[in-house]
This record gives structure tokens, C-alpha cells and sequence, in this order.
């Protein structure tokens, strides 16, 4: 029996219909691969980049300590060459420090303390924030941003202004002894674009056609502050003219008519006490290495130091024999120092001991289960010495009875900023 006319128009639309998906189906395909091959070129750019960042500060570490072999009977070498390593470990924290922000931002819980943001001020702030950097490089600031005031922006003025210091240091990072970076400023549309460049670039290619340059191979602060303009819901462009080394960028930012209402200033920091008298310290850690040092330098500030390296261990030390303060590590075999901590603070005499988180993971949820554990205080390695100092006069509060602080709050620290 043939087909009837009407059978062979369902079956032809029913074709088409398949077809139409298929290709649907195959442009699909073909976007996904597209951004995959994104993705990837952009991953291999970052990790390119963190590379180059890491090995900038460890060549010279390397270098020192060929030279500190080299300069056993030389005072003066040696102490330029501490000056060298000094500096060098410096920035590689900066690095650690950028590396977790960027994970931070980069995460579901990322946020923004936002206020109206007066930006002509933020701007005009920069050469003084970064003068020391500056003035190393022999590099000068010009700030242009009109006649008329900038409209505010609604954002994190501590994190914009983050932002575009690592847009400058990068800038200077690679520009000659002597020369300027320029950043211009202007509105158009109902949006903020500031532009920063190196001065004699802007001069040498004027009106040359611009190419666009992945954030991630231009390293960490770069991709960092591509991060936090998109968290303010702008855009971070870096182009430069084909051919030349150097980057330019432009941030764009969404202006919020609203009158500017500039940050207000962070509060100072209060001096620490001064203890006057040896604490029994606990110093819990499986690095060998970081052990011995820390406890080296506790011991040279006069206190008495217990070291262990592991968990099970320090349970059994805290509950023996209670020091005044206890530098446990996170991350130790056999008990890890949240469980530790759990463990201790269900002991009657331990509630006078000082518990400070001794770690290298610096994230809101670490913290948080640290801080219910029954720990005072979170320190991130590398921390500061000013941050063992602040921790031991809050021991010698808690000794003399005049410390009021109550367990896992933190109170005081202050490394515990997300």
C-alpha cells in the first residue's frame, strides 16, 4: 500500500525537525570545544605566569645560599646577602598571600564590603600607598582624571584599590629606571574606565592597533585584579600594540550616581603589652624545620619551650602538664590539631591555656572549624612576628587574670581578616 500525502508530510517534518536538533546538537558541541580550548589556553597562560612570578624571587634565594657558603669569613657579605634572602622571602608571601586571595575570590563565598566609593581619591591615593615600591624603581606617578569629579562607584574601596595597586606594580615592574606610568580616568555612558599605561608606550604608539592579552600570562597580581574589577561588576581588559613587551589595561566600572563617600581610616593598632615574664610554651608541629626555628626564636625571647610533632602528643603534653600558650599545627599525623584542640578543651585544667592555630590554610572554613574546635587564635604561615608577640602578651594577660577573652573567638588577631 503506498504512502498517502499526508503520511509523507509528517515524515518530512518529522526529518526536519530531526535535523534542526542535530545541528542544534552540533553547534553545542562545537561552542563546548571552543570554550574547553578557552579554558585551557587560559590555564596554560596562569600556570605560565605563576611560574615565571615564582622563579623571580627563587633564583636569588638560590644565589644566597651559594653565598652565604661562599662568605663564611666576610661580616658584611653575609649580611647583604641576608638582606637579599630577606626581601626575596618577602615576596614569595606576597605571592602565597595572592595566591589565596585569588582562591578566596574565586570561590562561592566570595564578598564585597560595598559603599558608595569616591574613586578620584582612591586614584590620587596610590602613589603614596605604593611610594617605597615606587621610589625603589625610580618610577613616577601621573594621575589625570579631569576637570569635573569622578562619579562614585558602589564597591570595596580597600579591594579596588588592591586592584589597581597591582596594575601599577606590574607596570613598574616593567618599565625602565626613571621613566612614569600614566593613569587616565574618565566617564562615558554611565560607566568609569581608568586606564593605566606606561607613559612613553602611550607617546611611541599612538593610535596603533591593540591586541588582546590573556590576564593570566601576565601573572598573579594581574589575574588577581582582573578578579576583584569583576567582582565590582566591571571589566579588566590588558591589550598592547603587536610586537611591543608591554601590557596596558583598562578597567571599566559601573558608576553609581550616588555622591562618593570616601573609606573611612582604619583604625591604629593598639601597642601589645609588654610580658615581662617566661611562658611555658607548647610548640606542636610535624616540620622539623619550622619547629626548630620557631621554637629558636620563642626560646630567644625567653620563654620555656616544649616541642612535639604530632597530635596524640600534644593532647597528652597540654593535659599533663598545661603550658601558658600552645602553637598547635592543623595538619599533624596521628591526630590532626582541630581534633586535638577538641580534645583538650574538654579538660577542666585546660581552660587557662592559650590554643593558637598554627597553619598554612587560610580559608573561611578552615577557620571556622578551628574557631569551634576551642582555638583563641589563627596565625597562617608565614605570620608575622608582631602576630607570636601579640599572642604571648595575651597569654601574660590570661596568667595575671586580666583577659577576658572567651575560647575560639579569635579576639585580637590579627591575621583572621578573610
Amino acid at each position: 500500500m503506498s504512502d498517502t500525502p499526508d503520511e509523507l508530510a509528517r515524515v518530512q517534518a518529522a526529518l526536519a525537525e530531526a535535523q534542526t536538533a542535530l545541528a542544534s546538537v552540533r553547534a553545542e558541541r562545537d561552542l563546548s570545544r571552543q570554550q574547553l580550548e578557552t579554558l585551557r589556553r587560559q590555564r596554560h597562560a596562569f600556570l605560565g605566569g605563576l611560574a615565571h612570578d615564582l622563579r623571580n624571587p627563587l633564583a636569588p634565594l638560590s644565589n644566597g645560599i651559594e653565598l652565604l657558603r661562599l662568605t663564611d669569613a666576610d661580616p658584611a657579605g653575609r649580611l647583604r646577602t641576608r638582606g637579599i634572602m630577606e626581601r626575596q622571602i618577602a615576596h614569595l608571601m606576597r605571592i602565597a598571600d595572592e595566591l589565596s586571595d585569588l582562591a578566596r575570590l574565586s570561590g562561592e563565598h566570595a564578598s564585597l564590603h560595598e559603599a558608595a566609593v569616591d574613586l578620584g581619591d582612591l586614584l590620587h591615593g596610590l602613589p603614596e600607598a605604593h611610594r617605597a615600591a615606587l621610589e625603589a624603581l625610580e618610577i613616577t606617578l601621573e594621575i589625570e582624571t579631569g576637570a569635573a569629579p569622578l562619579p562614585a562607584v558602589h564597591g570595596d574601596a580597600p579591594r579596588l584599590a588592591q586592584a589597581f595597586g597591582h596594575l601599577v606594580t606590574d607596570l613598574a615592574r616593567h618599565s625602565e629606571r626613571g621613566s612614569a606610568v600614566r593613569i587616565e580616568a574618565g566617564v562615558t555612558g554611565g560607566m568609569v574606565t581608568v586606564r593605566f599605561a606606561n607613559a612613553a608606550d602611550l607617546a611611541e604608539h599612538d593610535g596603533a592597533t591593540l591586541e588582546d592579552v590573556s590576564a593570566g600570562a601576565l601573572g598573579l597580581g594581574v589575574t588577581l585584579a582582573e578578579q576583584l574589577v569583576a567582582l565590582h561588576g566591571g571589566v579588566l581588559r590588558a591589550r598592547r600594540p603587536a610586537g611591543a613587551r608591554r601590557a596596558r589595561f583598562s578597567a571599566t566600572l559601573p558608576a553609581d550616581p550616588a555622591e562618593a563617600t570616601p573609606p573611612a581610616p582604619a583604625p591604629a593598632l593598639a601597642a601589645p603589652a609588654a610580658g615581662d615574664a617566661a611562658l611555658n610554651v607548647l610548640l606542636a608541629d610535624d616540620n622539623i624545620d619550622f619547629s626548630h626555628s620557631f621554637a629558636t626564636m620563642l626560646e630567644l625571647l625567653g620563654h620555656r619551650v616544649e616541642v612535639v610533632h604530632d597530635g596524640l602528643a600534644a593532647v597528652a603534653a597540654i593535659v599533663g602538664a598545661p603550658p601558658d600558650v600552645a602553637f598547635i599545627d592543623i595538619g599533624m599525623p596521628s591526630l590532626d590539631g582541630v581534633e586535638a584542640v577538641r580534645r583538650v578543651r574538654g579538660q577542666g585544667n585546660t581552660q587557662d591555656v592559650l590554643l593558637v592555630a598554627v597553619t598554612g590554610r587560610g580559608g573561611a572554613e578552615d577557620r571556622a572549624r578551628a574557631a569551634e574546635a576551642g582555638f583563641d587564635r589563627y596565625l597562617v604561615k608565614p605570620f608575622a612576628m608582631q602576630d607570636v608577640r601579640d599572642a604571648l602578651d595575651a597569654a601574660q594577660a590570661i596568667r595575671a587574670g586580666a583577659s577576658g577573652r572567651q575560647p575560639g573567638s579569635f579576639a585580637g588577631s590579627r591575621t583572621t581578616a578573610a
